[in-house]
C-alpha cells in the first residue's frame, strides 16, 4: 500500500503528496524515518534508470556490450525479464523468470556466459556477477535492482507486493 501511494506521488497526485509528506512527518516526530525510509526506498527508485545505451565491460575478459532494452513480460503470473544487448555486432539476448522458493524468498535462476554476466552486473549494478559462468541464483536484491529500470520497475514491485502478501504468516 505504502509503494502505491509513492507511486501516485511520484506522478504528481495531490492527495497522495500530502499523505506521504504527513506520513513522514508522523514517522520523524516518532522516532521511525529511518524505518519508513528503507521501507519506501524500492519505490522512490522505481524506474529512475533508462538502460538503453548503458555500457556493460568485462576488461579482464575483454568483453564490451551495449544494453539494447530490458523489458518484462508475464509467463504464467510470474515476470521474465529479458535482456537485449549487442556485442561485436551482434544482438543478444536472454532472459529469465521471477518465482517464490519453498520458505516465500523471492529468487531466478539464470545461466550465465562471462558475456551475459558483464551485461547483468551492468543492469543491476551488482558487479560480482562478472565472471560468473553457468547457472546463478539472483535474489530480491537483484529484483529490486532491476526495479530501478524504467518499464519494469512498477510491475516487479507490484508483483513481489503480490507474493509476499499471499506467502503463509508466521504460525500458519
Amino acid at each position: 500500500v505504502l509503494w502505491k501511494l509513492e507511486e501516485l506521488r511520484r506522478q504528481g497526485v495531490k492527495w497522495a503528496v500530502k499523505a506521504v509528506s504527513r506520513l513522514e512527518e508522523i514517522a520523524k516526530a516518532r522516532g521511525f524515518y529511518d524505518l519508513l525510509d528503507e521501507y519506501l526506498k524500492p519505490a522512490r527508485e522505481a524506474e529512475t534508470i533508462d538502460p538503453r545505451g548503458m555500457d556493460a565491460e568485462d576488461p579482464k575478459r575483454g568483453i564490451k556490450a551495449e544494453i539494447r532494452d530490458v523489458k518484462v513480460m508475464w509467463e504464467e503470473g510470474r515476470p521474465r525479464i529479458e535482456v537485449e544487448y549487442e556485442a561485436d555486432g551482434r544482438t543478444e539476448t536472454f532472459s529469465f523468470i521471477w518465482g517464490v522458493e519453498t520458505g516465500g524468498k523471492v529468487s531466478a535462476k539464470v545461466r550465465l556466459n562471462y558475456e551475459k554476466a558483464a551485461v547483468l552486473a551492468a543492469v543491476t549494478g551488482d558487479e560480482s556477477l562478472k565472471g560468473r559462468n553457468g547457472v546463478v541464483t539472483l535474489t530480491a536484491k537483484d529484483l529490486f535492482a532491476l526495479a530501478k529500470i524504467k518499464g519494469v520497475g512498477w510491475e516487479l514491485l507490484r508483483w513481489y507486493a503480490e507474493v509476499m502478501a499471499e506467502r503463509p504468516k508466521h504460525g500458519e
